[in-house]
């Protein structure tokens, strides 16, 4: 999806209504801003709720590797359901 948008004289912009919607972002929600060359990538950051229970529930996590990958496992299934509230 592409969309193009306007910079104002007070140097904002806007998000389109279809990116909101399939990124299910919600007002107040943090998105962290990447420039990469000549590109500005927005990524949602997920708050701490959004990973709650993502290791289960009495699992020991013995090495940093099971917690990256059970944190990235949280996120993309809160990135889920947030698309399936969102349609």
């Amino acid at each position: 999806m592409m969309t193009q948008t306007k910079i104002s004289k007070a140097y904002q912009t806007t998000i389109s209504a279809e990116a909101i919607r399939l990124l299910g972002l919600r007002p107040g929600q943090r998105v962290n801003q990447i420039v990469e060359g000549k590109r500005l990538i927005f990524e949602v950051v997920e708050d701490v709720n959004a990973l709650a229970g993502s290791l289960g529930k009495g699992k020991r996590v013995h090495s940093i590797d099971e917690i990256k990958a059970a944190a990235r496992k949280g996120i993309t299934q809160a990135g889920a359901a947030g698309l399936e509230e969102a349609v």
